[in-house]
């Protein structure tokens, strides 16, 4: 059996707590809100390295060593939280492979992958994929009472995890066969990680070694310790922070503006934005949209001219007479107090949600009638209710013309805006800008905390620092 060159090793708690893996989750917080930095700028920088192997042919060693430092550290939080609650040794806050900590994870070796893997390693991985997501995936059931698809938040992993920790919260024990099962999953899954990172080119097995240790036919070689550059790290961390707090307003930006250069390429030449025909239907008498707020619709008409327009077209596939009106929401509420009737909720697909009201669903009488309207359309065939805009709050009916119960209709709606153009640009060219600058900046933090440990500078005698083992700090690593 050939050694595979990413290794990682667990060793079990003897005596393990009852109870703490039921706070675990509390006390890895500060640990998971690292890792969402760590993480983000290990996928920025793995990006960084496909370029680099695609154009030089050689993986930049700055790199490889923050991505294994980045597995290592998510690797000792998922075996001390719940990936396997194997131990109660608290993780460190590094990057670096600490030796006496149960959870070990390093690199033996380190080959520039082939210029081609980048474009084909997710494709290769497919295999391991599927089944890792089958293991560690949710439940799906089917249709449960037109309810749709149902979810099981409890996966295969989980049942064993979950076996584990009633085990140790009755007994004290944890089963030795669960604890080498579960560390093989996620040696299974580091390994895919390490791969599709192209931290190492070796194409990962299709096993599941099992137990703390990997299976080694030969002794394995001995680690020599790296000890770490003496520059700050500091600068590094701060830019890496820095880079991903900017990355998500960058990213809302970008697309903000790509929104709303699309929402004005979508206008008609009248400046209208026009929705797809849904069909309407109902038994009731009546179907609303209702809590409709406008506000600063007067300032709007006022200082643009191609703003405060909506139109609400509406035809019944019988031929029926329709009826379309637009009203204060106090007095539509007034008008069909006691009497059912379907408010509109949303669109799934094209298709209404509805919440029914109480009362007894029978006529309401010609809704042509009321005074209240602000704005309104009856008829036969295609009708074309327009509106202009003002300040309050208000709901849309659609009921027949004659107030009878039961409605369908093809209903279809737009609403004018103004010139999005100069505000969609400036948001674009904004967002670009601050993710390029967050980009530089990810790019600029992760090789610095990289090329604290991958490997001591020109002349520096290998072995562990005079004074004893390496420190734990957040950037002193090893491969």
């Amino acid at each position: 059996m050939d050694r595979y060159p990413l290794r990682i090793e667990a060793r079990r708690d003897e005596s393990p707590s009852r109870w703490l893996w039921l706070v675990k989750w509390l006390l890895l917080l500060p640990h998971y809100l690292a890792l969402l930095v760590l993480w983000t700028g290990l996928v920025v920088l793995t990006l960084v390295a496909y370029l680099a192997v695609l154009i030089t042919g050689h993986y930049p060693e700055p790199i490889r060593a923050y991505n294994v430092g980045v597995l290592r550290w998510t690797w000792r939080v998922g075996y001390y939280g719940y990936q396997a609650l194997g131990t109660d040794s608290y993780p460190p806050f590094t990057l670096a492979d600490v030796p006496e900590h149960p959870a070990r994870l390093r690199l033996d070796e380190a080959a520039d992958p082939p210029r081609w893997l980048p474009l084909v390693a997710w494709l290769f991985a497919v295999p391991h994929l599927i089944i890792l997501g089958a293991v560690q995936g949710m439940v799906r059931g089917g249709d449960v009472d037109g309810d749709g698809v149902v979810y099981v938040p409890l996966s295969v992993t989980g049942a064993l995890l979950l076996v584990a920790a009633l085990a140790l919260l009755f007994t004290g024990r944890y089963p030795a066969g669960l604890h080498d099962l579960l560390a093989g999953i996620a040696r299974w899954n580091l390994r895919v990680l390490g791969y599709l990172t192209l931290i190492t080119p070796r194409y990962p097995p299709l096993r599941l070694d099992q137990g703390g240790s990997e299976p080694d036919p030969v002794a394995p070689p001995p680690v020599t310790a790296v000890p770490p550059r003496a520059s700050s790290a500091a600068g590094p961390v701060i830019a890496l922070i820095a880079g991903v707090l900017l990355l998500a307003p960058a990213t809302g930006l970008t697309f903000g503006g790509g929104a709303l250069l699309a929402l004005e390429a979508g206008k008609d030449r009248a400046g209208y934005v026009s929705s797809p025909e849904v069909r309407l239907a109902s038994d009731t008498a009546a179907i609303t949209a209702e809590r409709l707020v406008i506000t600063g619709a007067d300032t709007w008409v006022r200082e643009t001219t191609d703003f405060g327009g909506l139109t609400v077209t509406a035809s019944a596939p019988s031929g029926r007479p329709l009826f379309i009106g637009i009203g204060p929401q106090s007095d539509v509420d007034a008008w069909l107090a006691g009497t059912g009737h379907d408010r509109l909720t949303g669109l799934d697909d094209d298709q209404a949600r509805y919440d029914r009201t109480g009362g007894p669903i029978r006529a309401v009488g010609p809704p042509g009638t009321q005074d209240f309207w602000v704005a309104r359309a009856a008829g036969a065939g295609e009708l074309t209710l327009n509106w202009e805009v003002t300040d309050g709050e208000y709901a849309v009916v659609i009921a027949n013309a004659g107030g009878a119960p039961g409605i369908a209709a093809d209903v279809s709606g737009a609403v004018q805006i103004p010139d999005l153009t100069g505000i969609g640009v400036a948001l674009l060219v904004t967002g670009l800008l601050a993710g390029l600058a967050a980009l530089a900046l990810i790019i600029v933090g992760g090789i610095g905390l990289g090329r604290r440990h991958s490997g001591p500078p020109p002349g520096t005698p290998s072995g562990p620092p005079a004074g004893g083992p390496a420190p734990t700090g957040l950037v002193t690593a090893g491969r």
